[in-house]
Protein backbone atom coordinates (compact mmCIF):
# COMPACT_ATOMS: atom_id res chain seq x y z
CA UNK A 1 0.00 0.00 0.00
CA UNK A 2 1.34 3.37 -1.01
CA UNK A 3 0.80 6.39 0.53
CA UNK A 4 1.58 10.14 -1.26
CA UNK A 5 1.01 13.19 0.87
CA UNK A 6 -0.34 15.49 -1.55
CA UNK A 7 1.42 18.97 -0.34
CA UNK A 8 3.57 20.05 -3.04
CA UNK A 9 2.92 22.07 -5.91
CA UNK A 10 5.86 21.57 -9.36
CA UNK A 11 7.92 19.09 -7.66
CA UNK A 12 7.24 15.52 -6.27
CA UNK A 13 5.54 14.80 -3.29
CA UNK A 14 6.81 12.61 -0.84
CA UNK A 15 5.48 9.12 -0.57
CA UNK A 16 6.09 6.12 1.85
CA UNK A 17 4.89 2.63 1.97
CA UNK A 18 2.47 1.32 4.64
CA UNK A 19 3.93 -2.12 6.28
CA UNK A 20 1.47 -5.11 6.11
CA UNK A 21 -0.10 -4.59 9.29
CA UNK A 22 -0.25 -0.86 9.09
CA UNK A 23 -2.24 -1.48 5.62
CA UNK A 24 -4.88 -3.88 7.17
CA UNK A 25 -5.25 -1.04 10.00
CA UNK A 26 -6.19 1.23 6.77
CA UNK A 27 -8.89 -0.86 5.44
CA UNK A 28 -10.13 -1.57 8.32
CA UNK A 29 -10.23 2.23 9.64
CA UNK A 30 -11.46 3.27 6.28
CA UNK A 31 -14.38 0.26 6.28
CA UNK A 32 -15.70 1.63 9.12
CA UNK A 33 -16.44 5.33 8.02
CA UNK A 34 -19.96 6.23 7.99
CA UNK A 35 -21.12 6.87 4.70
CA UNK A 36 -20.92 10.08 3.29
CA UNK A 37 -24.44 11.75 1.97
CA UNK A 38 -24.73 12.14 -1.69
CA UNK A 39 -24.73 16.31 -0.75
CA UNK A 40 -21.12 15.42 0.50
CA UNK A 41 -18.75 16.70 -2.35
CA UNK A 42 -15.11 16.64 -1.30
CA UNK A 43 -14.20 20.26 -1.01
CA UNK A 44 -11.69 21.52 -3.62
CA UNK A 45 -8.22 21.64 -2.81
CA UNK A 46 -5.65 24.91 -3.18
CA UNK A 47 -2.35 25.31 -2.52
CA UNK A 48 -0.28 23.65 0.01
CA UNK A 49 -1.79 20.81 1.97
CA UNK A 50 -4.13 18.70 -0.13
CA UNK A 51 -4.70 15.52 1.67
CA UNK A 52 -3.38 12.39 1.13
CA UNK A 53 -3.90 9.86 -1.66
CA UNK A 54 -3.27 5.88 -0.79
CA UNK A 55 -2.63 3.74 -3.29
CA UNK A 56 -4.28 -0.22 -2.93
CA UNK A 57 -3.46 -2.45 -5.03
CA UNK A 58 -6.32 -0.90 -7.95
CA UNK A 59 -8.02 1.10 -5.56
CA UNK A 60 -6.94 4.52 -5.15
CA UNK A 61 -8.35 6.26 -2.00
CA UNK A 62 -8.30 10.25 -1.19
CA UNK A 63 -8.68 11.26 2.28
CA UNK A 64 -9.06 15.15 2.92
CA UNK A 65 -10.93 17.31 4.65
CA UNK A 66 -13.39 15.08 6.56
CA UNK A 67 -13.99 13.01 3.63
CA UNK A 68 -12.26 9.73 2.19
CA UNK A 69 -13.20 9.40 -1.62
CA UNK A 70 -12.51 6.48 -3.59
CA UNK A 71 -14.24 6.72 -7.33
CA UNK A 72 -17.89 8.33 -6.65
CA UNK A 73 -17.97 6.38 -3.33
CA UNK A 74 -17.38 8.94 -0.38
CA UNK A 75 -17.54 8.33 3.91
CA UNK A 76 -17.17 10.82 6.39
CA UNK A 77 -14.43 11.58 8.58
CA UNK A 78 -15.53 14.26 10.56
CA UNK A 79 -13.01 14.46 13.39
CA UNK A 80 -10.40 13.55 10.44
CA UNK A 81 -8.98 10.72 12.24
CA UNK A 82 -8.09 8.90 9.16
CA UNK A 83 -5.78 11.69 8.19
CA UNK A 84 -4.02 12.08 11.74
CA UNK A 85 -3.42 8.17 11.39
CA UNK A 86 -2.09 8.46 8.00
CA UNK A 87 0.35 11.56 9.37
CA UNK A 88 1.82 9.18 12.22
CA UNK A 89 2.88 6.65 9.79
CA UNK A 90 5.11 9.24 7.93
CA UNK A 91 8.56 8.24 7.58
CA UNK A 92 11.51 9.75 10.21
CA UNK A 93 13.02 10.61 7.22
CA UNK A 94 9.99 13.14 6.08
CA UNK A 95 9.49 14.29 9.84
CA UNK A 96 9.85 17.76 8.87
CA UNK A 97 6.98 18.02 7.35
CA UNK A 98 5.19 16.61 10.24
CA UNK A 99 4.67 20.11 12.00
CA UNK A 100 3.45 21.86 8.89
CA UNK A 101 0.34 19.11 8.25
CA UNK A 102 -0.41 18.93 12.16
CA UNK A 103 -0.95 22.74 11.73
CA UNK A 104 -3.45 22.37 8.61
CA UNK A 105 -5.19 19.62 10.02
CA UNK A 106 -5.76 21.27 13.43
CA UNK A 107 -6.48 24.62 12.11
CA UNK A 108 -9.00 23.07 10.23
CA UNK A 109 -7.37 24.25 6.84
CA UNK A 110 -9.10 22.52 3.51
CA UNK A 111 -7.16 24.02 0.71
Amino acid sequence: MLVELDLFSGRPNPRWRLDPGAAEEFRALTAALPPAGPWAQPPSPGLGYRGFTVTDADRVIHVFAGRVTEGTTSRTDRDRSLEHWLLTRLPSSLRDLRSLVAEALEDGRDD
